[in-house]
């Protein structure tokens, strides 16, 4: 019994029962357990990572103050909000499934008594379910205590089918509720407008973290807003979420899988839990250079040129019918394959030495420095890279990419090529075969750059977690460990 860290007795309240069965209710670390105190004995057990929130009551039962008139102005209850993995039905797949303990304390003969035992049973829950750790990005004066709890959401409504502030209103706000989380919510107008307000704004260290209610293009801004303001090195600290509401959304699937959670039954529910449990990891960035764009910029998830670039942009026209979007721009571009001349320089992972920050690589009209860069001239189909495991919900670019691993994974694919050969490595995308092909090359690396040849041919699009900016010479290198993402 020494894991207990709560234990007592409660009534344990079903649907129109608000009398309830006594029982006894045990806490420990990692269990909230259930038991009848009756010859049946029977038992239920919550994961207490399952739980999001619990709440303190009053008598709900309307009928409970005519029976027992002192009842309805003593007993407090404890609503107890779960998210537990179902497996019950073996023909389908598993999923989070909303559930509630609803349990009824009449301990002390007053209510404020009853009420004050809840409240610590309350207070000891949320010290287990949501995270106790020190946010570097807060400020000294903000205490790390259940109140300070405060996020910034961002809510993208022209994201994917166009429906975020509308998820945002009818299901996220709930969880928010249930997870006892203050939040203040701005609803993007244009492009840049997330990213402006995270750059300027004086007031940033009060939140807890920052959330991004879209696809991957918000994040892009909030990553590039953090990363543009002069306290960079220590917001770069704040935690940020991933809540999936576009057509692309390569990070939150990403986390979904470091998690092994059944994200294709409902993206929103799992992206929701890594959030409101309020733990975070550290990840890896990229800083980007270019020769066209004066800052640097970063990025948290892929960079790409030739064929999947182009897929990206030119079927953005088609973002109301979600990530289906990708296969109809995949059929065309396939029946209309380009190629694109350039010189690609890379530099393979190093194993002997751990995953440190770099020193910053030199502009890009000077000559790299470190004999260990491999180069490659000539005709490309394709050169796409990325930091995470999935770029998109059905692609899964780089099956041993982990988090904070301090890699990027390229692929790079050159030409000739068939049409058939192409088709068979983006369908081999979806398991994560691609990688096996014997026309591509997939090497892990600490920096890369791509001097795209624009004399001669077609010129396709760079893109960056999904931005597009015109072709130009480019070059990325990693930033281990320099962001912090919400995760469970």
């Amino acid at each position: 019994m020494s894991n207990i860290l709560q234990d007592d007795i409660f009534y344990y309240c079903e649907e129109k029962n608000f009398r309830g069965i006594e029982c006894r209710v045990s806490l420990s670390q990692f269990n909230l357990t259930i038991t009848e105190t009756g010859s049946g004995n029977k038992k239920r057990t919550i994961n207490v990572d399952d739980v999001i929130g619990c709440l303190c009551m009053r008598n709900q039962d309307p009928n409970e103050g005519s029976r027992n008139p002192e009842q309805d102005t003593v007993s407090v209850f404890l609503c107890v909000y779960f998210y537990s993995l179902s497996k019950t039905d073996f023909k389908k797949s598993p999923y989070r499934k909303r559930e509630t303990a609803l349990l009824r304390c009449r301990k002390y003969p007053a209510f404020v008594e009853n009420c004050d035992h809840v409240a610590k049973w309350q207070s000891l829950l949320y010290s287990l379910i949501q995270s106790n750790q020190i946010y570097p990005h807060m400020s000294v004066t903000t205490p790390n205590i259940a109140e300070s709890r405060r996020l910034l959401v961002f809510v993208n409504p022209n994201s994917g089918p166009g429906v975020a502030l509308k998820t945002f209103n009818t299901r996220i706000r709930s969880f928010l509720g249930e997870a006892n989380i203050s939040y203040d919510l701005i609803v993007t107008t244009h492009v840049g407008h997330c990213q402006q307000i995270i750059q300027d704004s004086k007031d940033l260290s009060k939140y807890t973290g920052i959330v991004a209610v879209s696809g991957d293009g918000l994040l892009y801004e909030i990553f590039n807003g953090l990363f543009a303001r002069e306290d960079w090195d220590t917001m770069c600290e704040i935690p940020v979420g991933a809540i999936p509401q576009g057509s692309g959304n390569g990070l939150a699937r990403s986390l979904a899988h470091f998690n092994n959670e059944p994200y294709l039954h409902d993206p929103l529910v799992v992206s929701v839990l890594n959030v409101v449990k309020l733990k975070s990891r550290e990840m890896d960035l990229c800083l980007i250079n270019t020769t066209n764009f004066p800052q640097k910029l970063i990025s948290f998830l892929s960079v790409g040129w030739g064929l999947m670039a182009d897929i990206d942009i030119e079927s953005e026209r088609l973002r109301m019918i979600g990530e289906a979007r990708f296969t109809v721009g995949a059929l065309a571009r396939v029946m209309r394959l380009r190629t694109y001349k350039a010189t690609i320089f890379y530099l393979p992972v190093n194993e002997d030495t751990p995953s440190e920050e770099m020193p910053p690589l030199p502009p890009l009209d000077e000559p790299l420095p470190d004999q260990r860069w491999v180069t490659m001239s000539g005709e490309f189909v394709c050169v796409y890279s990325s930091m995470v495991p999935f770029i998109g919900t059905d692609l899964f670019f780089a099956p041993k990419s982990v988090l904070n691993d301090g890699i990027i994974w390229l692929m790079i694919v050159k030409a000739p090529i068939s049409k058939f050969q192409v088709t068979q490595l983006l369908l081999s995308m979806d398991k994560g075969t691609h990688i096996q092909l014997p026309w591509v090359t997939f090497v892990p690396v600490t920096a890369f750059r791509l001097i795209p040849d624009k004399s001669v041919g077609p010129q396709s699009y760079l893109v960056i977690d999904g931005e597009k900016l015109d072709t130009q010479a480019m070059q990325a290198q990693i930033i281990p460990r320099k962001g912090r993402i919400f995760m469970r």
